[in-house]
């Protein structure tokens, strides 16, 4: 009898272990690793060409980049604040889309309906050549962005993309998780993996597609539900006649009711 208890105790005892382990486990995948160090590259920190505005400032840059960065007017004489703690959102335009990029996406970000949510900066990033290819690049361009502009707080950056760049934006934070705390895909079609899954669970996903956008609905499904079970606070919102559309501000996910301005709202007030 005593043997017996013995044995039903160790039973317990390494059930509880492995428990507590796996739990520790979860807790390790779902919590967000951020960029620590910055990394500087002489190629994406000096311009080539540069113009400033009152609203927007124009960057062209030796690695061959052209961006937009918008930083609020309270902001912009004070860029070098560590405390103004900005969250920064990154545009990626659609295939052979550049010219519209700054006007339909940009200003969209930098309107009223967004920045009294809270005060934010905006980079409209464009692509090199009609489309986005390079994560590595893209990536060190984000940070000396960042490098540049110290009010911004690199915890706190979302992507936004339509179409390629809704791709391209989910690709790159399966490359770099540390770059994004969300990701806005409107059209997006990355068909993503188990293993890329695993590490991304912290990052918060919208992802938007239409069952009547052909071609990209049949890849883009497989991942959007993905997303929404496994990764925190993910919303995917499908829709049966929207044809190939961007992510706006009055949207609402069919099923859920979730409102894409509270959704920001949380995330970008997240602590």
């Amino acid at each position: 009898m005593k043997r017996r208890t013995r044995i039903i105790f160790i039973i317990v005892g390494i059930v509880v272990f492995l428990s507590a382990a796996l739990a520790l486990a979860v807790k390790a995948l779902y919590t967000r690793r951020t960029l620590g160090e910055l990394t500087f590259e002489p190629d994406y920190y000096w311009a080539e060409e540069k113009c400033e505005t009152d609203k927007w400032d124009f960057r062209k840059t030796y690695a061959g980049y052209d961006y937009f960065l918008y930083i609020p007017p309270e902001f912009k004489d004070d860029r070098h604040n560590e405390s103004a703690g900005l969250p920064m959102v990154v545009i990626f335009h659609g295939s052979e889309s550049k010219g519209i990029s700054l006007g339909r996406y940009g200003r969209m970000f930098t309107d009223k309906k967004i920045q009294d949510i809270r005060h934010c900066a905006v980079l409209v990033l464009l692509a090199r050549c009609g489309y986005y290819s390079d994560c590595h690049d893209t990536s060190m361009l984000i940070q000396n962005v960042m490098i540049q502009n110290e009010c911004i707080d690199r915890k706190n950056v979302i992507a936004f993309g339509h179409s390629q760049g809704a791709y391209y934006a989910v690709k790159l934070a399966c490359y770099e998780p540390r770059l994004f705390k969300a990701v806005i895909s409107g059209s997006g079609y990355y068909q993503i993996t188990y293993r890329e899954l695993l590490k991304i669970l912290p990052i918060q996903f919208w992802f938007g597609i239409s069952r009547n956008d052909k071609g990209i609905y049949e890849q883009g499904c497989t991942t959007g539900p993905l997303l929404q079970k496994y990764c925190r606070n993910s919303v995917y919102a499908e829709y049966e006649k929207r044809g190939h559309f961007w992510v706006e501000p009055k949207d609402v996910a069919p099923g859920s009711g979730e409102v894409f301005l509270e959704w920001l709202d949380k995330v970008l007030n997240e602590k």
